[in-house]
């Protein structure tokens, strides 16, 4: 006899990491296609930009930035400086990690640190055409806690970084609050159009199947894609219009698409997404505070030291908007570090606090994962 698959409630209240197709929305022959494959190809592996390659951080292998392994050696204050990860300096006679290509040096604690997955291995960098909600451990507080949060990592709608992905849902879940890392379809196969189609479904798939508030944490172009679901939904009668989000987290978002339509500026890896990036200045004054506008209550992190999307371009905009409109806001704004500095202390204990303050988190009756 064969063993009955998990229905999706039974999935979202399971303790065990999972992952659930968003499939309803795409056209039959599509739903299944590239489920596997990688964004791209492995020959390319070698060229991608560092910010997804991610050598020192990724696999069970320590590495350099550059891709070098790693050796044991001792801090004799001379040869081997600060550590590259966390910027201190290890004291003289500590065991370090070293790369005798380049001057990277990593301190025993950073090395300690946990790891994001390999290329071959990230569910982030595979599926092209199969977006789906990532979902990490729960434990017991997780389980009982109310409301959920999709996670909409960055990458200039061409990749999905990994350090804004499920790090950023297992710190939540920790918290006691469920989250799921949303994987939606990127340029160049796809459009905008087709990532707001994709996070619609999440929404829509979590309504469905959970009590409690649904909010969104978006990182750079996520952030972009979160601020661009409300403008979505405002568009239509509001009887039809989908499920709006209770709250949003926008972390150093990119809300002036205009760089994306100027091909030296627009930072694609890959020449064929200029193509499809016509899709993306969609609704841009709108998300400057133009007519129509239309947002939740709000938690922006801006970034003055951000070259990327600096504050005064991206999100003081955004937060002027919401203030003239009347929507509820938190804004985090000073020199936080350059573009992509991910989960972070200058925001992220704030943000949990801002969650909490609208029912995320708070104990919810008891439910049995089996639906029991």
């Amino acid at each position: 006899m064969g063993v009955k698959k998990a229905t999706t409630r039974q999935t979202l209240l399971c303790p065990k990491p999972g992952r659930l197709l968003l499939r309803k929305h795409l056209p039959k022959r599509k739903r299944f296609s590239g489920s596997k494959a990688p964004l791209v190809t492995r020959p390319w592996w070698s060229e991608l930009p560092g910010w997804i390659a991610l050598h020192a951080e990724r696999g069970p292998v320590r590495k350099c930035w550059e891709g070098h392994r790693l050796v044991l050696d001792s801090q004799d204050g001379r040869r081997h400086g600060w550590c590259s990860r966390c910027f201190n300096r290890p004291a003289a006679g500590e065991t370090v990690l070293v790369c005798h290509s380049c001057s990277w040096t990593c301190c025993m604690a950073c090395a300690a640190r946990s790891r994001l997955p390999r290329l071959s291995e990230d569910p982030l960098f595979h599926g092209p055409n199969v977006p789906c909600l990532l979902k990490p451990a729960f434990g017991e507080k997780a389980l009982a806690g109310n409301g959920t949060v999709i996670i909409c990592p960055g990458g200039n709608y061409e990749f999905l970084c990994p350090n804004e992905g499920l790090p950023v849902a297992a710190w939540l879940a920790r918290h006691g609050i469920q989250a799921l890392v949303l994987r939606y379809r990127l340029l160049p196969r796809h459009s905008l159009e087709d990532a707001l189609a994709d996070l619609e479904a999440a929404v829509s798939l979590v309504r469905q199947h959970k009590d409690g508030p649904v909010a969104a944490v978006g990182f750079s172009a996520g952030g972009h894609l979160v601020a661009s679901l409300s403008l979505r939904l405002a568009k239509r009668d509001r009887p039809t219009g989908g499920y709006p989000l209770d709250a949003q987290v926008l972390v150093y978002p990119c809300i002036d698409s205009s760089g994306w339509g100027k091909p030296g500026e627009a930072g694609f890896w890959d020449p064929a997404c200029h193509e499809k990036a016509s899709s993306l200045l969609e609704g841009q004054q709108l998300l400057l505070g133009g007519r129509g506008f239309a947002a939740p209550p709000s938690f922006l992190v801006g970034s003055t030291g951000d070259a990327v999307c600096p504050a005064k371009v991206h999100t003081d905009p955004y937060a002027e908007a919401l203030s003239k409109r009347g929507i509820a806001h938190e804004y985090i704004r000073g020199n936080l570090g350059e573009h992509g500095f991910g989960l972070d202390p200058c925001w992220s204990s704030a943000a949990l606090h801002w969650l909490r303050q609208r029912g995320f988190g708070k104990k919810s009756p008891s439910r049995s994962w089996a639906g029991l």
